[in-house]
């Protein structure tokens, strides 16, 4: 087990899959898709058994108070930029937003959540807006003396915000007695903007965008234009249209041509103006790997974000993701288990787990994290896949068909599901179910993309070598997500010693 794993584990009131059958997962194939369950109001975890580090920190979601409800934007944007600006104080662990958004309007106390994220100090606070004053009230508690470490209250007017900001980022450092560099008090305190609506619109961005949804992505991504607009300077809101992009191309909801080139467009924008945005950096470091295929650009761009901000946890996952695209298995591992101590609830950071402990052929442990996923959302379709996955390693194909017939009924039937269902179906000799995979995949393609891999899966299910190549070769050729994956993920592994296959990781610079 991973150190940084150690101390966190979710109560998921399931058998433990290490009896060899993962018969803990089964009461959730068996159980309802409905979307009114979709997501449980809280996250379930155990009491922790050792003594938290208070230098390990999270701000919790401000609450709003203002008298108009659609000023909620205010508070979830703040809440982003004050994780932010704390996540920039050398010697903190600063738990990821979406770990701590899990928590708004939660009904749990500080010291229940402090136990669930293992951490030894908390920041919450609230936000009124009335006109164009603000009053923001915070307050930091040590939280195994269930004592205030610091409290303020600011009253000021809407464009102090930013002054806010880098103000309660000193104060926490100054009461977690951490010394601040010149140059890292710089850091903090500079400003994004001097233009209050232009930073009004990107909080609004900032909100819309965590919803995480295509709508969402869509409306943050006129935000940041209109932004960008009041004030053409705004680095930050370069960085976040191409942080949009980027996304959406990953999750498919852009093509990746329409995607990729235009988030590294902005991007290197954004550190055109500002070279010190790690997000700008981890952004680019992700389409340069995804789109171009510059692993070594892309290690580059990934070391230079966690320099800069070595709390940022998305970019763990991200970079413990590219280790072991390129074969660097022991490090990937590492890497995860960092993303793990600064995002533990997120869906994301335990389905990067998921896959990468599958490579390295711990299947029960892959479990586990399977299991934390739909401890989260039951419905979060994924997980099935995973389980899946993890599954046929072990020789339970029924039980992968199974999951993968849930993972389709949830998602509507994904391409990249069937795929797996085929391939699944291939491996266990049903040979006639996984040729109806294929034709009803053909049947999709002349409704809406389907990617080539899925089509290379099923081929490769039915052992059908130079098929599934060239429709890899394919894929690589359309730049689709997940295709660089191939070198480590296990379904893959009968195509390794075949020249074709050798060659496309070459293309693809995954032979390093």
């Amino acid at each position: 087990m991973l150190k940084s794993q150690g101390t966190f584990n979710l109560v998921v009131g399931l058998t433990s899959v290490s009896d060899n059958r993962g018969v803990g997962l089964k009461g959730w194939l068996a159980g309802p898709t409905d979307k009114s369950v979709q997501r449980k109001n809280e996250p379930v975890v155990k009491p922790l058994t050792v003594d938290p580090d208070r230098h390990r920190i999270a701000v919790l979601p401000l609450v709003n108070i203002s008298p108009n409800p659609t000023d909620e934007y205010l508070a979830d944007g703040l809440t982003e930029e004050f994780i932010s600006s704390v996540s920039k104080i050398p010697g903190l662990k600063t738990i990821s937003r979406t770990s701590v958004m899990r928590y708004k309007g939660t009904s749990k106390s500080v010291g229940e959540i402090a136990r669930d994220l293992n951490v030894g100090t908390v920041l919450e606070g609230s936000v009124r807006k009335a006109g164009n004053r603000l009053r923001i009230s915070i307050q930091l508690i040590d939280v195994q003396k269930d004592e205030p470490l610091y409290s303020e209250s600011y009253d000021r007017e809407l464009e102090d915000a930013l002054a806010i900001q880098s103000d309660i980022a000193n104060c926490v450092a100054k009461a977690l007695q951490v010394t601040l560099l010149p140059r890292e008090k710089r850091r903090i305190e500079k400003r994004a903007t001097a233009n209050i609506e232009a930073y009004t619109l990107y909080l609004r961005a900032l909100h819309s965008r965590g919803a995480k949804t295509e709508e969402g992505f869509r409306k943050a991504i006129e935000y940041f234009l209109e932004a960008l607009r009041k004030d053409p300077e705004f680095a930050s809101s370069y960085e976040g249209l191409a942080d949009c992009y980027e996304r959406m191309g990953e999750a498919g909801m852009l093509s990746p041509k329409e995607s990729f080139p235009v988030a590294r467009g902005y991007a290197e924008k954004a550190l055109n103006l500002d070279d010190s945005l790690a997000e700008a950096h981890a952004t680019l470091a992700a389409v340069l790997e995804e789109y171009y295929f510059d692993q070594a650009g892309a290690e580059r761009e990934f070391k230079r974000a966690l320099s800069l901000n070595p709390n940022f946890g998305r970019v763990c996952q991200s970079y413990g993701a590219h280790l072991a695209c390129v074969g660097r298995l022991d490090e990937a591992v590492k890497e995860i288990g960092r993303a793990q101590e600064l995002n533990p609830l997120a869906l994301e950071v335990n389905e990067c787990a998921a896959v990468i402990f599958n490579c390295v052929n711990q299947t029960d442990r892959s479990l586990e994290f399977c299991e934390r996923m739909l401890e989260t959302d039951q419905n979060y379709f994924p997980a099935y896949e995973k389980i899946a996955e993890a599954y046929i390693e072990k020789s339970m194909l029924d039980d992968a068909i199974e999951a993968l017939q849930k993972s389709i009924a949830i998602s509507n039937g994904a391409a990249t599901v069937k795929g797996r269902l085929g391939f699944a179906y291939g491996c266990a000799g049903r040979d006639d179910e996984a040729r109806q995979i294929l034709r009803g995949l053909e049947e999709d393609s002349k409704k809406r993309y389907v990617s080539p891999i899925a089509i290379a899966l099923v081929h490769c299910g039915l052992g059908e070598k130079d098929q599934a190549i060239k429709w890899l070769e394919k894929a690589c050729e359309e730049h689709a997500g997940g295709v660089t994956t191939i070198k480590v993920r296990p379904m893959w592994a009968s195509l390794r010693s075949e020249p074709r296959f050798i060659r496309l990781l070459d293309k693809m610079g995954l032979n390093v």
